[in-house]
């Protein structure tokens, strides 16, 4: 029989195998939609009879339907960002990467600038430059080649991506805008300015910072991304996202003021077709600072946050240390933040530990990174639980990597919500636990996370944007070059991964209880997949796209015919 609210639907999904994420793991074959709502789940006989008159009926032809995924790492302003720039992807050699910019500079005038995306292939860029024929990056006589008039700048890598160095390469004629010569001094140790045997800058630069720095700096001059730019590409990232079964965002890592304006316009224009909740990325230069801002205006993202279904602002991502350079190079730009989309900041303990406190005061949600300062945030929280109870507050622990049983503790009795990304930590950085089995089993521990009662989601960092990847390294667990499996104990099962990654992430926006699941009184946020996620073979879940995205039953997003 039917779980079914009262009233007809006017959509009815048919024939098809719906993993619900309820209570009992329930697959069913049919959902009735009313409104925006799910108004019945249950088999084709009996959800059929609910159509209403002139009620849309989709026949899935036994495809496999779940509900729409929120990915709470999402950066999803990025990927269509990457459009912007010509991409040169594909190419395995300096020859085509010179043709390639060659026919770039058809039409262009002297002066022109041409930006490109980095070397190598999205959405890693991996194995650079050993992969091209050369076996090295192109320089700047390489370039001046083909374009003697013109200024071109090859972008690095945004280290995120891959791992550090970002390899990032100029022409004489960018050198030359950018008052770059032989006397021109790297900005920081972690800045290398390639020179010849005679001393002259090759347009190299070699950044092995987390987050480059080079374009803040010595390339400042390169073209950067506008307001419309960004714009555009929020849109183009919702369609990706969709196509994806991505209906749901939590940007835990914080978004800097330029990035709340793009968001605004989409929902001005009522172009949202992902469910955003957004994390402020602050710039404070002092507690005094930090202090006045909350008490001024914190009330309107304090505790779930303030806005609609569409878009929402919720609590502060306060880093806790950070690169003291890094910080001071790329806020020379704000509010401009290139690829980040997030304020890089610096925050020492003490700054970090008052800040936190009067977050915690003011009812603001923290989040922070604790790939490695794990233990000392846990110290920092705890002696603000002590007086502030935190229980409740779903403070987040984003990029969280090595756990012991009594940090699992901690997290659990605080209340504090954990993300990870097991396809960067497993799949793409994954070699230091090749021959370190009792390290691997330790490493983004999904199946000791839901021992110990710890709640869990995923991110996918944009990197890929597919969460079916992201999904199939918390199944897998396989590093990238040699196919090992790395921590077998904490391989979760499909069913689980999918759960972590729907309900989940709802929990992240305190939306459990609207979605994240498919059953009656819930919003009608699904997605009909390319596969069956349940019977496939294992290496092909992170190739599986959705043929039919529904936010709020509205089709965002249709590549199947039903």
């Amino acid at each position: 029989m039917a779980e079914t609210l009262s009233g007809t639907a006017d959509t009815i999904l048919y024939n098809g195998k719906i993993l619900t994420v309820d209570a009992h793991d329930t697959i069913q074959q049919a959902i009735a939609i009313r409104g925006e709502r799910i108004a019945a789940i249950g088999s084709d006989r009996d959800i059929l009879p609910l159509a209403g008159v002139g009620a849309q009926t989709l026949d899935l032809r036994g495809n496999t339907v779940i509900p729409g995924i929120v990915d709470i790492h999402a950066h999803l302003d990025r990927e269509g960002l990457k459009s912007i720039y010509p991409t040169l992807e594909g190419l395995g050699s300096i020859t085509s990467i010179k043709d390639t910019i060659r026919a770039l500079l058809a039409g262009s005038a002297p002066g022109d600038w041409v930006v490109t995306m980095p070397i190598g292939d999205p959405p890693n860029y991996a194995d650079m430059p050993q992969s091209l024929a050369e076996g090295r990056f192109p320089n700047r006589y390489d370039l001046d080649e083909i374009a003697p008039d013109n200024p071109v700048y090859i972008k690095g890598i945004w280290t995120p991506w891959n791992v550090p160095p970002s390899v990032s390469i100029a022409n004489s004629a960018a050198l030359r805008v950018a008052g770059i010569d032989r006397h021109t001094q790297p900005p920081d140790s972690s800045v290398t300015i390639e020179k010849d045997s005679d001393g002259e800058p090759t347009g190299v630069f070699t950044d092995t910072g987390r987050y480059p720095s080079v374009e803040f700096t010595l390339m400042r001059v390169v073209p950067r991304f506008t307001v419309g730019q960004r714009v555009e590409a929020l849109r183009e990232s919702m369609r990706l996202y969709n196509s994806v079964g991505t209906t749901g965002t939590y940007e835990g890592h914080g978004v800097a003021p330029e990035v709340l304006q793009v968001y605004k316009a989409a929902w001005d224009a009522s172009e949202m077709t992902v469910r955003a909740n957004l994390t402020v990325s602050p710039h404070w230069q002092s507690v005094e600072q930090a202090a006045r801002e909350m008490e001024s205006w914190g009330h309107s993202f304090s505790g779930p946050g303030f806005g609609d279904d569409f878009l929402r602002v919720s609590g502060y991502f306060i880093q806790y240390g950070g690169n003291r350079y890094t910080a001071e190079a790329r806020s020379t730009l704000l509010p401009y933040t290139g690829w980040a989309g997030f304020i890089q900041s610096y925050h020492s303990p003490d700054f970090f530990a008052e800040t936190v406190r009067l977050a915690a005061e003011n009812n603001i949600r923290v989040n922070t990174l604790v790939r490695e300062p794990l233990e000392e945030v846990l110290d920092v929280f705890e002696a603000v639980d002590h007086d502030i109870p935190l229980k409740g507050r779903r403070w987040t622990l984003a990029h969280v990597l090595q756990t012991t049983q009594r940090q699992l503790e901690r997290i659990r009795d605080m209340g504090l919500l954990v993300e990870t990304i097991p396809l960067t930590e497993l799949w793409l950085r994954g070699t230091p636990y090749l021959d370190n089995p009792d390290l691997a089993d330790t490493a983004v521990a999904h199946r000791r996370y839901l021992e110990r009662g710890v709640d869990f989601s995923f991110g996918t960092d944009n990197k890929p944007y597919n969460p079916f990847a992201t999904l199939w390294a918390a199944v897998a667990r396989r590093e990238r070059v040699t196919d090992q499996v790395l921590g077998p104990d904490q391989c979760l099962t499909r069913l689980e991964a999918l759960r972590a990654f729907t309900l989940g992430g709802a929990r992240f926006s305190f939306d459990e209880g609207r979605r994240g699941s498919l059953e009656p009184g819930k919003l009608a946020d699904l997605a009909v997949l390319s596969g069956d996620l349940l019977e496939m073979p294992e290496e092909e879940i992170s190739g599986l796209e959705s043929s039919l995205t529904m936010l709020g039953g509205r089709i965002v997003h249709q590549s199947g015919d039903f």
